[in-house]
């Protein structure tokens, strides 16, 4: 079970890495600032399905930067990217994993979802997850 909470972090992580690097900021309507971006997974793992998590957190988001990312993830690469008018959309691939998302922007929130696949130790894990975005204000000086 410990291995499934590591994952699951390294996974989340994968979402808010791959997604921030896919954007292109031609089009997109959004407001720039700082952003709640809330997030709710479901995963299952064979026939075992875990409870939902939900997260929330605050990021500064700008049209280079779209879409929250982290720094822990070196091994997913975008294999696949596209900005449709609002909506970001993208597929992209890791070492033990690969996944596809799409998040559309209405200005001051967004929604969307990312779906990934990974096999650890022989077991195909699948997790799904909501995004959700609302524009909160002008970024803190401190977070820019």
């Amino acid at each position: 079970m410990k291995n499934v909470a590591r994952l699951t972090v390294v996974l989340f992580a994968f979402i808010l890495l791959c997604a921030g690097a896919t954007a292109h900021s031609a089009g997109v309507d959004m407001k720039e600032g700082e952003w709640e971006v809330s997030t709710e997974t479901t995963m299952k793992m064979g026939e075992m399905s875990m409870p939902s998590r939900t997260n929330k957190v605050t990021k500064c988001l700008t049209r280079e930067d779209l879409v929250p990312k982290t720094e822990k993830d070196k091994e997913c690469k975008i294999v696949k990217q596209k900005v449709t008018g609002n909506k970001v959309s993208w597929r992209m691939e890791c070492k033990k994993a690969e996944g596809e998302g799409e998040i559309t922007y209405s200005g001051t929130t967004y929604n969307g979802f990312f779906k990934m696949k990974t096999v650890e130790e022989g077991q195909t894990m699948t997790m799904n997850t909501k995004l959700a975005g609302k524009y909160l204000g002008p970024c803190p000086k401190s977070k820019k």
